[in-house]
């Protein structure tokens, strides 16, 4: 049974000594600089004592409370206590022997700590003082879309990782073409194309802090530096989020607006939905039902870019241009929505619409999984069976796996 001693009687104190595994360990004591706190019943029947009373006394280990525990450690040596008695609760390295849950403690600390640093390295584009890209929300984008019958080409996280080479979304592995493709869309000045990218820069306080923290920590690095370079500093983009309007959203009223939007552009119109094999849009809600007719093309729910031109084929040969294509593949529907466009279509990369319209009918907290339909963040754990295929299977006009 170790004998040990806790320096410092502040406000971590009680927390490492709720972490001391009884079983390996005795408390004699708590240390601290403060004569004032000497003798208290904070820690009843621990006492209070200070620095200069342990120097007499045996023991096997300091455990040092504090965070900012450097000044403690040559405090510790100055009265002669070998470091090798010395235990820093809030280093990473430190041995778990004696404690209980530490390892958790010091993982939450370090994600904590990750988290002021994205922070501070995003709050010059939050707040305007760096220079960021004219961004338009997606309210604004989506009337455009209902007036001029634009299409829609979206640049996420996934198509800008592509870009950079890098192996960002589980759904297509990187590919030089397919990446080379995105980058000279990205730029593209077509006025019947909207281009949409990620709104990362500024208002992130309009989602959820989860959410924001996480934009945060993806852009930290050379991300954003990166995407700067790539886009066109002297255009305007529109908001890539437009398909994404619920889950990371304090208020829940944006998402009201965004789909009747939606529903607005398709309503009464002839629509294909081109999609991954599970993605099954529309099925088993409204959010398709205003739409003079749906038919679809399945395609594969992961690296549908192999599949590009086998896709693009089909959609010409079968579809008119006065059908509405909407599009979800990953990547490859940047990519296909655009070429579309340059042929007369009107065609709207969608992206996950269709599972934040779920979430919002249910009045999910956060991404919960989705009876029949593929859901990205739960890849592997879902149940992808239809109870009913019949309407569904009927709308089915090729399939491209």
């Amino acid at each position: 049974m170790f004998q040990i001693y806790i320096w410092g009687a502040g406000f971590y104190a009680q927390q490492v000594l709720d972490e001391i595994d009884a079983s390996k360990a005795t408390v004699l004591g708590i240390i601290d600089s403060d004569e004032k706190k000497k003798g208290n019943q904070l820690f009843y029947p621990i006492p209070v004592i200070l620095p200069s009373d342990v120097i007499d006394k045996r023991f096997d280990y300091i455990i040092i409370s504090v965070k900012n525990y450097e000044p403690i450690e040559k405090a510790c040596k100055k009265i002669g206590i070998i470091s090798e008695k010395i235990i820093v609760y809030w280093k990473e390295k430190t041995d778990d022997y004696i404690f209980i849950k530490r390892s958790e403690q010091i993982a939450r600390l370090i994600q904590e700590r990750q988290i002021y640093k994205y922070r501070l390295d995003s709050a010059p584009y939050e707040w305007k003082i760096k220079q960021s890209p004219k961004i338009y929300e997606g309210t604004e984008l989506l009337r455009r879309i209902a007036k001029k019958r634009s299409s829609l080409c979206r640049f996420g996280d996934g198509e800008f990782e592509m870009i950079r080479g890098n192996e960002r979304p589980w759904f297509q592995n990187p590919d030089e073409t397919l990446g080379k493709r995105l980058k000279e869309i990205l730029v593209s000045n077509d006025n019947s194309i909207d281009i949409a990218i990620a709104q990362n820069f500024y208002g992130l306080d309009k989602y959820k802090e989860s959410a924001a923290d996480d934009i945060r920590a993806y852009m930290y690095g050379d991300t954003r530096d990166d995407i700067l370079e790539l886009i066109d500093e002297n255009r305007a983009y529109y908001d890539a989020y437009v398909t994404r309007p619920y889950i990371m959203y304090k208020d829940k009223k944006n998402a009201d607006e965004i789909f009747l939007l939606f529903k607005k552009i398709w309503k009464d119109r002839k629509v294909l939905v081109v999609e991954g094999e599970y993605s099954r849009i529309g099925v088993g809600n409204d959010l398709l039902d205003c739409a003079s007719s749906v038919v679809r093309i399945l395609c594969p729910f992961k690296n549908a870019w192999s599949k590009y031109d086998s896709i693009l084929k089909v959609i010409l040969e079968k579809v008119s241009k006065e059908t509405l294509v909407c599009i979800s593949l990953g990547p490859a529907a940047t990519i296909l929505a655009y070429d579309l466009a340059r042929r007369g279509y009107q065609a709207l990369d969608i992206g996950q619409l269709d599972n934040e319209y779920e979430w919002y009918l249910r009045g999910a907290k956060e991404r919960v999984k989705i009876q029949g339909k593929m859901v990205a963040e739960f890849l592997g754990e879902q149940k992808l069976e239809l109870s009913n295929r019949e309407g569904y299977q009927s709308q089915i006009i090729a399939e491209i796996i």
